[in-house]
């Protein structure tokens, strides 16, 4: 009769094979142990603690495709693991494994302090759960979602899951999550609240930016949200500048601080669709906005600027430190010469605040290193 080899010298074969370095072997050894079902779990979880991280990815393949409920709890011990590959895959494992289990532990990575990315993971699985009909994943989702204190970046990926679901979720339970989030200190939120239309939020932001009375706290926050929406966010800041209209002798103040806004926005993005805007809004030197318009023009660095920099010093020359510090930066970034055409297009009447401008801009660049 032939000696037929033990079941569990069979398991523990293949575990040993998982940590090969051998790509196929490793292949081969998931394929057996998802052969043997359920039965590998135990000796697999004995396996787990002390695998390298290739014998722990080749295991959560097993995981994944070991369907029974019994499977759940490793799947979720990965789900914390130090490596964030592993983590994040045993997250998107999780998510279609519907379970009172798995709602609260990943309620509570979502919960607690970590790597961005995996507590992210986290929230779509949760809502990838409530799609499935597990109602019980909204709660966490929501706890975090509505947190003032949270990282806007976490709640704005949550309120995307939320609103991409299929199916999508009731009105009636969208409808007070929405209404809370309008009145959110969170310009993307509160913007994305009010429109679930993606391109209506970046209007909405960029409109946001331009209100009467907007403090300089809250419209360092709705830039920053800007600058998460990225590229998206270009469009509807050049209409909200188009709106504004040319910029005039006279103009109020909210108008200027706005026009100003606008283009330290854009800078931001790193866009120079409004550059002439720019420069015809410097060379106007209108003191309420210059600030910002500074800013603006010492991120994006065109060396084009530098002619508008040299009217505004030679009809204020109050503005000499802080133009120079803006050429500075352009000098620096487009690696200017006092020769280059840049500034040689100075008009005649301007070319002595420009020397002023190029002397004192030379004192604040940074040093050279040596070759």
């Amino acid at each position: 009769m032939p000696i037929v080899p033990s079941r569990s010298a069979r398991t523990r074969e293949l575990l040993g094979r998982l940590a090969s370095a051998s790509a196929a072997e490793r292949d081969s050894a998931v394929a057996g142990l998802t052969l043997l079902g359920t039965r590998v779990l135990l000796p697999l979880g004995a396996f787990l603690p002390a695998a390298g991280l290739a014998a722990r990815l080749a295991a959560l393949e097993v995981l994944e495709r070991i369907e029974d409920p019994a499977a759940l709890a490793l799947l979720l011990t990965l789900a914390r693991d130090a490596d964030e590959g592993v983590s994040l895959r045993a997250l998107e494992a999780a998510g279609e494994r519907p379970d009172p289990r798995t709602v609260r532990v990943l309620g509570a990575i979502l919960s607690e302090p970590g790597p961005a990315g995996r507590r992210r993971a986290a929230a779509r699985a949760l809502a990838r759960l409530q799609a499935k009909g597990f109602v019980e994943a909204l709660e966490p989702l929501a706890e975090r979602l509505l947190d003032e204190r949270e990282e806007p970046g976490l709640r704005a990926a949550i309120l995307d899951a939320l609103l991409t679901l299929e199916p999508p979720l009731a009105p009636r339970t969208l409808r007070p999550v929405l209404k809370r989030l309008a009145s959110s200190s969170e310009p993307e939120l509160a913007a994305r609240a009010r429109s679930t239309a993606g391109a209506a939020v970046e209007d909405r932001l960029a409109e946001e930016l331009t209100s009467a009375g907007l403090s300089a706290e809250s419209a360092a926050r709705t830039s920053a949200a800007l600058a998460r929406r990225g590229a998206a966010a270009i469009p509807a800041l050049r209409r909200s500048l188009d709106r504004l209209g040319p910029l005039r002798p006279g103009a109020d103040p909210p108008s200027l601080r706005a026009r100003a806004a606008l283009h330290e926005a854009l800078a931001a993005l790193g866009s120079r669709v409004a550059l002439f805007d720019l420069r015809e809004s410097i060379a106007a030197h209108p003191r309420a906005a210059m600030p910002a318009l500074l800013r603006a023009a010492s991120r994006i660095g065109d060396a084009s600027l530098a002619p508008a920099l040299a009217r505004a010093v030679a009809e204020d020359e109050a503005l000499l430190d802080a133009c120079a510090g803006t050429l500075a930066a352009i000098v620096a970034r487009e690696r200017l010469r006092r020769t280059s055409a840049a500034l040689k297009s100075v008009r005649p009447e301007h070319r002595a605040a420009l020397d002023l401008l190029w002397e004192r801009a030379r004192r604040k660049a940074p040093p050279r290193r040596p070759a």
